[in-house]
């Protein structure tokens, strides 16, 4: 079953009412409207969205076959980069709830092939962090699949329909951070962050902080902080519109070959 957004409910509703135009009516439109006018009407900042194409990736996960090798009820966070081409990059599924690793293989499987729909930021397609959570149901007998655009444990548990605020790439610090993980390097160790980060409708940054880190000792934290404060963001969306607001996000450490 597919949760479909605000934003994607309000795209195929225009493009649904589009389809139904004459003809005729179609091409007296084009050739009385301003091309800079239809121009300004394409949004200037959207979100990279799941979608509900073919190649969507709710719909490449195969429920049936999850049921089949016995997966129960699950849930797993991942993040990826969009490309403007909707392709993804850099993926990587973690938080798995135990005896999820049907799940895990699945969406993992379903990541390589899929296509997401690409942000906007300033009226051109952009390359953005997009990070979400995957729950699978099965009741009754039955499975359900539910993807969220944000890892916020109250958003999910509720099923808001909230997009956590995207990253816009290239916009992060480009220090360097081998003073703070140098002792990481040296005991060959991973980690994880959790940050909670707030950022304003208009996708501005306005406040950053640590919320764990494992394993501490090793300066992850401090790291990620140098490394995301001041980045640009697609603002976080509710209920199809922009709000300032406060996400939760996770980051790994692998500290030979990561920055």
């Amino acid at each position: 079953m597919t949760k479909r957004s605000a934003l994607e409910q309000s795209d195929a509703l225009r493009l649904y009412k589009c389809s139904m135009r004459p003809f005729a009516f179609f091409l007296m439109a084009l050739s009385i409207v301003d091309p800079a006018e239809l121009k300004a009407a394409q949004p200037r900042v959207r979100p990279a969205l799941t979608g509900n194409a073919p190649n969507a990736l709710i719909n490449l996960i195969d429920t049936k076959k999850l049921m089949e090798k016995g997966q129960g009820t699950g849930l797993l966070n991942f993040q990826c980069f969009v490309r403007t081409s909707g392709q993804p990059a850099n993926t990587a599924t973690f938080r798995a709830t135990p005896e999820s690793k049907a799940l895990e293989s699945e969406v993992n499987s379903a990541l390589n092939r899929c296509r997401f729909i690409p942000a906007i930021y300033n009226g051109k397609p952009t390359a953005v962090a997009f990070i979400e959570t995957v729950v699978f149901i099965v009741a009754d007998g039955k499975p359900h699949l539910r993807i969220y655009a944000n890892q916020n444990r109250d958003d999910v548990a509720k099923g808001d329909d909230f997009i956590a605020p995207q990253l816009i790439a290239g916009t992060a610090n480009k220090v360097p951070l081998k003073d703070e993980l140098a002792k990481a390097r040296i005991y060959g160790r991973t980690g994880v962050v959790e940050l909670a980060i707030t950022v304003d409708a208009n996708g501005n940054q306005k406040h950053i902080r640590v919320l764990s880190e494992d394993p501490p000792g090793f300066n992850f934290g401090k790291a990620e902080l140098e490394f995301f404060w001041g980045a640009k963001y697609i603002p976080g969306f509710r209920n199809g519109h922009p709000v300032d607001c406060t996400f939760t996000q996770y980051d790994w450490f692998w500290p030979v070959y990561r920055r």
